[in-house]
């Protein structure tokens, strides 16, 4: 079941830039505000009408500040996205999620000692390869896509930190930037019609559902299935970017997408276990 939650957020994610794709006319930082303002609203609401949803005793300076950072990572990864997005730029967005995994791989077995198996050892080299062929073929560092991928992988591993519940970690990572979103908005909104507003507001029940799902999803999932999972949402994209939107694939990402798609292959090889001799049957 946790498994299913942390696929079916990533599913959403995938088809995010649909929606994002009606909101061109607007600046990713007005995107991300409102985004960040209206999510806290509705998790106000939300705990007003149930305040046991959060442990007074887990709302320790410690774990407040750990959302904090979260928060941040969170934020930055989304902008990078919707920048990615409005610009028609999906491509950028699609191979900075299948590079995505890298990092959580690498961050599972150094923070948090998660056991590597040999394909998933092969599978890291290919996508650090992937990584290497798009800068030589291209002749450029896919910096929207590392920046991306690096600040969304460095958050699902510091939510493994947080000793704060589901909806506890996420009330945190939202209410706590709520003011600097309201100032933005209210700074940059000159202008703006009602049925826009109405868009904008739009991306709040979008992102909670997929950070409430991967958080749950998080809670009992290793970050090496999480990883794997991960692969959902940039397939959606390339599919979004080649065949919806028509965007250009340069050679660089051609190769890259080539030996990713070998990794998740290689990456999903089952390892046989060796059998125990049977000692009750030695003499």
């Amino acid at each position: 079941m946790y498994t299913f939650f942390g696929a079916l957020a990533f599913i959403i994610w995938g088809l995010v830039p649909v929606y994002f794709h009606q909101l061109e006319g607007f600046s990713p930082a007005l995107i991300l505000s409102n985004r960040i303002f209206w999510s806290a609203v509705i998790l106000i609401a939300v705990f007003c009408f149930k305040p046991n949803l959060i442990d007074k005793k887990q709302c320790t300076a410690r774990n407040i500040s750990i959302a904090f950072m979260a928060g941040i990572l969170m934020n930055l990864s989304w902008l990078g996205f919707v920048y990615a997005t409005v610009t028609n730029n999906i491509m950028a967005a699609s191979l900075a999620f299948y590079i995505t995994p890298v990092f959580v791989f690498f961050m599972g077995f150094v923070f948090f000692k998660e056991e590597l198996k040999s394909p998933q050892k092969i599978a890291l080299f290919l996508m650090v390869l992937a990584i290497v062929s798009y800068v030589y073929l291209d002749q450029q560092l896919p910096v929207l896509s590392l920046a991306i991928s690096l600040s969304f992988a460095s958050y699902i591993a510091i939510k493994k930190l947080i000793k704060l519940n589901t909806f506890g970690a996420i009330f945190f990572e939202h209410i706590l930037f709520a003011p600097i979103a309201l100032w933005y908005i209210m700074t940059h909104s000159d202008g703006l019609l009602l049925a826009d507003f109405s868009k904008l507001m739009g991306t709040a029940p979008l992102q909670l559902a997929s950070i409430l799902l991967l958080s749950i999803s998080i809670l009992k999932t290793p970050l090496s299935k999480i990883s794997l999972l991960q692969y959902i949402e940039p397939t959606l994209h390339l599919a979004l970017a080649i065949w919806i939107y028509h965007e250009p694939i340069s050679n660089g990402q051609k190769c890259a997408l080539i030996l990713v798609i070998l990794s998740i292959m290689v990456a999903n090889i089952k390892m046989k276990k060796p059998n125990k001799p049977n000692l009750a049957n030695k003499s």
